[in-house]
This record gives structure tokens, C-alpha cells and sequence, in this order.
């Protein structure tokens, strides 16, 4: 591996990164993590661009009654493309695991897909 395909899975996983910290209560971040032709396949409709996570933060804020905060389980970074396996704590002390994909493009998160791991929280 070149030290240029190192150099851009490290900056891929700290877009991811800051993206997980604008999801645990900071989403002003958004606009630093998030691309401007950003997709969330997570949400429908898709959330686009900055603010269209931020809608989608927002969204599940209201769902669940308050701020979840998201643990990263795993991160694994090939190339552009970044998995995260996490645990969501929920306002009511619930949890809920997922997987992740993000694609990143110029140190901003361009894409997201997730998918739950087990019964979503009853």
C-alpha cells in the first residue's frame, strides 16, 4: 500500500468521524463534515447537502425525544469508502446497532447507507 492510499483512508475516517460527532449533539458540524452534493439513502426522502443532514438529525431528534449519541464499534477505511459498525444510546436509555457505509470525497462525507443490526428498539 502507498503512503497516499494511508494518507486518504486517515482523512476519510476523519470526515466519518466528524460527521459522528455532529450526529452526538454538535450538528453545526455538518457543514464542515458534509459535502454539498451529499446523499443520505438512510432517510425518505434522502437528505442532501449540509442541510439536508442537519433535517435529518433533526428528524430523529424528534422521533426519539431528544439527542442520541452514537458510539463508533468498529471503523474500517478502504480507499474512499469508510464502514462503521455503532451502538446508538437513546434519549430513554434504549440501544440500537447499525452498519454504515460513508463515501468521502475531498475530506467530506459524499454519501451515506445504513442498516440496523438486530430488532430496532421496542
Amino acid at each position: 500500500m502507498s503512503d497516499d492510499v494511508s494518507a486518504d483512508e486517515s482523512a476519510a475516517e476523519a470526515a466519518v468521524r466528524a460527521y459522528y460527532a455532529a450526529y452526538n449533539g454538535r450538528p453545526e458540524l455538518f457543514d464542515t463534515a458534509v459535502a454539498a452534493d451529499y446523499v443520505d439513502y438512510g432517510h425518505n426522502p434522502p437528505g442532501h447537502g449540509p442541510q439536508g443532514a442537519r433535517d435529518d438529525y433533526e428528524h430523529a431528534v424528534a422521533a426519539v425525544g431528544g439527542v442520541s449519541t452514537y458510539d463508533i464499534d468498529a471503523l474500517v477505511a478502504g480507499g474512499d469508502t469508510v464502514a462503521v459498525v455503532w451502538t446508538g444510546h437513546l434519549p430513554d436509555g434504549r440501544t440500537a446497532r447499525g452498519l454504515s457505509l460513508h463515501g468521502v470525497r475531498g475530506g467530506k462525507v459524499s454519501w451515506t447507507r445504513h442498516t440496523a443490526i438486530g430488532a430496532p428498539p421496542s
